[in-house]
């Protein structure tokens, strides 16, 4: 029988509080839960998180979906983050605007950008780990996680490489804004402080393009804005912010997350010494396995029908990707990492127009950091220190220290 969704009075994290610091360590099992307990659960903050594959999927495909509710307002973000906020990312337009804005990203930030990349991220890779091999050991988040997604977009958007370690706190920081609304206050301070520093980092960047523009992306989508879609520069200045923290952020999740999970499963570590060929396999893997994005949002536009529930329009929808992911109906033995698993068809980059745009650089990068790190420590024992997570809001790690032996 259909149940009316927003009948139900009153909402349950059912043991899987995304805000609670115990979930960051191992948010699976009460994932889990959640999942065969109330896969479409309506939360204590009026949220409806949606845990099964099959459901986020049809969601992603067939549900028409807004990144706002009908007042134009955001259902995650802090209304006093004014300056350098979301609401105006790409990220968060529908239809054609976010369409326009998607297009000025992917004058630069294409397949063909990670191509040309490639040679770059090589160099690092090996750079990182013949340093690592030398000091007998490596923090993996600074020392390869980070350096390489960060070295790479600062390039691609024209950052020069002494200001690339400002990002580090600014980044982690900033991804709070996607889900503020729900934080402590002193995260929300803590977030907007790091917006007004990205801001004036960028406007301070763009007049400096303006005066000789350049073949980065911020020279890219100055030129194409300036040609037809005439943007003011505060717009250019949230793309920009955006960007960068998606380009930072998710692929040093990717990468630390990664490893993490091939040094823990050495047998499949083993594996890909021996067939290199399954590194893309691997990668898609490791995203799926432990996914840097544990849930996104969408708003229902429509009332739609998800497992017998009927959400009405203006819902606000989490998609637990986490949850998908590993979802035993999709996939067997979900919560074993197999780097030969069939059919690997996760939801890290999410789905549907707001399909991660990045995808390409960041297998790329993940392909060439797995793939050095697997052959380079053929024959050593690798033995793990303490992991401490980072003020970012996606799954990230700030530190994981480990010694070859």
């Amino acid at each position: 029988m259909n149940e009316v969704a927003n009948a139900v009075p009153v909402g349950d994290w059912c043991g899987a509080d995304p805000f609670e610091p115990s979930f960051r360590d191992d948010p699976y099992p009460a994932l889990h839960g959640l999942r065969e307990r109330d896969p479409v659960n309506l939360t204590p903050v009026g949220t409806w998180r949606i845990s099964r594959y099959d459901d986020v999927a049809a969601i992603f495909r067939t549900a028409k979906t807004s990144q706002t509710l009908s007042t134009g307002e955001s259902p995650n973000f802090d209304p006093l983050d004014k300056r350098g906020s979301f609401l105006e990312f790409m990220l968060n337009k529908d239809d054609a605007e976010h369409l326009r804005l998607r297009r000025l990203a992917t004058l630069t930030l294409n397949p063909k950008t990670a191509r040309v990349m490639e040679d770059e991220v090589k160099l690092t890779v090996k750079d990182a780990m013949d340093d690592a091999l030398k000091r007998g050991g490596m923090d993996v988040v600074p020392h390869m996680a980070h350096n390489v997604p960060s070295r790479m977009v600062c390039k691609i958007m024209g950052i020069p490489e002494c200001d690339r370690e400002k990002f580090n706190e600014w980044t982690a920081a900033r991804t709070n804004a996607f889900f503020a609304k729900f934080l402590p206050p002193e995260v929300q301070q803590r977030t907007r402080d790091a917006g007004n520093a990205m801001a004036d980092y960028f406007e301070a960047l763009m007049r400096e393009r303006r005066k000789q523009l350049g073949d980065d992306l911020i020279s890219t989508m100055i030129r194409a804005n300036d040609s037809a879609d005439q943007l003011g520069d505060d717009a250019l200045v949230i793309q920009a912010i955006g960007i960068i923290i998606a380009g930072y952020e998710t692929t040093i999740g990717l990468i630390g997350n990664g490893m993490r999970a091939l040094m823990d499963h050495p047998e499949q570590m083993e594996k890909l010494r021996a067939r290199p060929e399954l590194i893309d396999n691997a990668v898609n893997e490791c995203l799926r396995y432990d996914t840097p994005i544990l849930f996104n949002w969408r708003v229902l536009r429509e009332p739609f029908e998800v497992s017998g529930k009927t959400l009405p329009a203006d819902a606000v929808i989490w998609q637990m990707l986490g949850s998908a992911n590993r979802d035993p109906a999709r996939f067997e033995n979900p919560d074993v990492f197999d780097i030969e698993r069939q059919d690997v068809a996760h939801q890290a980059f999410g789905g549907g127009v707001h399909f991660c745009i990045g995808n390409a650089l960041a297998r790329m990068e993940a392909r060439h950091a797995f793939n050095e790190f697997a052959q380079r420590t053929t024959g050593l024992r690798i033995q793990q220190g303490k992991l401490e997570w980072s003020h970012s809001f996606f799954r990230v790690m700030a530190s994981l220290p480990i010694t070859f032996h």
